[in-house]
């Protein structure tokens, strides 16, 4: 009988049972051989050995934060593994664990290498890597970023509240001068109007009010984010090569590299007398910062400021979601913007612990990503209770499971800003937005936090304080789904639509539109 099957098949019915059978095999003791390296003894979240790989890859990728969400509330704070798409990721959620994460140096536990498997800095970022020979822990960055750029943002602070004048007038004040009111995409809007101050503090005067130069930025910052959605999905054999033919169908990268790269030019040329004193931008921090020659390289420069581009773009745009969901706080918001400009305040933006507890709250209910604190393991390590993690295994803190934890806060779905709002006995705020502690990892760990968090936060105070001061607004679609998740990103859907307004102020005729 066999005989006779056989016969009765093509030669073309006998290849094709043939690839297949080898793909088969192929996958099996491939899932196999991947399985054989993950770490042991901690529990593993997901599907079964035979198939249970891609079952998981493709579940990561629809559903990675039900997944984590689900595996750390039966976790009980102990670590546990899921299977991401390129290898093992231990989620670790104890303050122990956290800390010993934190201070592991970058050649044992790389942040760089885990932020390069998802984003393909090269591809995205002109060609950047964070691996440079010329400065292997970042130190040049986070001079430049935590330091240097951070002493001067009492300096900044005036003519970043100017660009914000500058690019609300465009964006808002231009097209309300012809209608009661304007709708627009909460996550589109937030960009645009963050384009010019960002582009302010990243390279000074001349290029922030360079409307074509804020377009290719603007460009710049979507076509990115795509970028490295499209890498991070990608085989990483391919994923580099893929995600450069994309950026260079794009432009925007290739624009805005031309741009800098005579920006550099200039700086560089100034950077040895005292011209270079009349730059206050983060482009002229980082050449101060840059001492050898290898780090004062042009094209090392632009791939540096690229990348700092790139960072500038992820500033979370959910608080106008949730002051929308949540209108009582709106009013409470501008009450105390106006109190702190009656006590004439020089650093006003430093005396408002209302607006500081309702960012705090917004990021902890909505942060950037599920997954903070992301390490790629380049050298065996051992927690000091004796858990190994094999070399190339990802480690990352479950923060968005962690901030909503009813251990850690009460009604931990809710939104209740008052729940980090007080003042000290002196009068300062209690939690700032920038704090760290283990409750709230939203800017990483306490060992090695965020170095650009205070910018971050100046921008969006400001950002908010302006609006508010000025505008009213609404949700056009209140019940639609809040946020897109794809892999662990949690970011705003581009469909959730506010609907803005003139606020009304003694002697206005302003109809309110709702």
């Amino acid at each position: 009988m066999l005989i006779e099957l056989a016969s009765s098949l093509s030669i073309r019915d006998i290849l094709l049972s043939s690839v297949l059978f080898i793909v088969v095999v192929w996958a099996l003791l491939n899932s196999m051989a991947w399985f054989a390296k993950r770490p042991r003894n901690i529990s593993l979240v997901g599907n079964g050995i035979i198939c249970g790989r891609w079952l998981s890859v493709l579940d990561y990728i629809l559903n990675a934060n039900s997944i984590i969400m689900e595996a750390y509330q039966k976790s009980g704070g102990r670590l546990f593994t899921i299977i991401a798409l390129r290898n093992y990721q231990v989620l670790i959620s104890s303050p122990e664990h956290i800390r010993e994460v934190g201070q592991a140096p970058e050649h044992v536990l790389s942040f760089n290498a885990a932020i390069k498997d998802r984003l393909e800095h090269s591809a995205i970022m002109l060609g950047f890597r964070h691996d440079d020979e010329f400065d292997l822990d970042g130190a040049v960055t986070v001079r430049a970023v935590k330091i240097l750029l951070r002493e001067s943002l009492p300096n900044l602070a005036a003519v970043v509240k100017q660009r914000f004048v500058e690019s609300f007038a465009t964006h808002l004040d231009q097209p309300l001068s012809t209608q009661n009111y304007t709708t627009v995409s909460v996550l589109a809007f937030t960009k645009a109007v963050l384009v010019r101050p960002c582009t302010q503090i990243l390279y000074g005067d001349e290029l922030a009010v360079d409307s074509e130069f804020n377009r290719v930025v603007l460009g710049y910052w979507w076509d990115s984010a795509y970028g490295s959605a499209i890498c991070e999905l990608l085989p990483k054999s391919i994923a580099a090569l893929i995600g450069s033919c994309f950026m260079a169908w794009r432009g925007s990268m290739a624009e805005l590299g031309k741009r800098l790269e005579v920006l550099v030019q200039e700086r560089l040329a100034v950077a040895e007398d005292a011209r270079g004193d009349n730059y206050t931008d983060l482009a002229q921090f980082v050449i101060q910062a840059s001492r050898s020659p290898g780090q004062r390289n042009p094209t090392r420069l632009r791939q540096i400021l690229i990348a700092m581009t790139f960072v500038f773009a992820h500033q979370p745009p959910m608080v106008l979601i949730k002051l929308a969901k949540n209108p009582k706080y709106i009013e409470l918001l501008r009450n105390e913007i106006a109190a702190a400009k009656r006590h004439g305040h020089g650093d006003m933006l430093n005396h408002l612990p209302l607006i500081e507890s309702v960012f705090r709250e917004s990021c902890r209910i909505h942060p950037l990503d599920s997954l903070t604190v992301q390490r790629k393991v380049m050298k065996r390590f051992v927690f000091s209770d004796g858990t190994v993690l094999p070399v190339g295994t990802l480690i990352a803190v479950p923060q968005q499971a962690m901030m909503q934890d009813a251990r850690y806060y009460s009604d931990p779905h809710e939104f209740i800003p008052e729940r980090f709002n007080g003042r000290s006995s002196s009068g300062d705020v209690v939690h700032k937005w920038t704090d760290v502690n283990h409750e709230f990892v939203f800017w990483g760990s306490r060992a090695k936090p965020c170095p650009g968090r205070w910018t971050a936060s100046h921008l969006l105070k400001e950002f908010l304080v302006h609006f508010l001061e000025r505008y009213d607004f609404v949700r056009v679609n209140p019940d639609d789904c809040e946020s897109v998740r794809w892999t662990t990103a949690v970011v705003p859907k581009d469909g959730v639509k506010i609907k803005i307004w003139r606020r009304k102020t003694n002697g206005d005729k302003i109809r309110d539109p709702r």
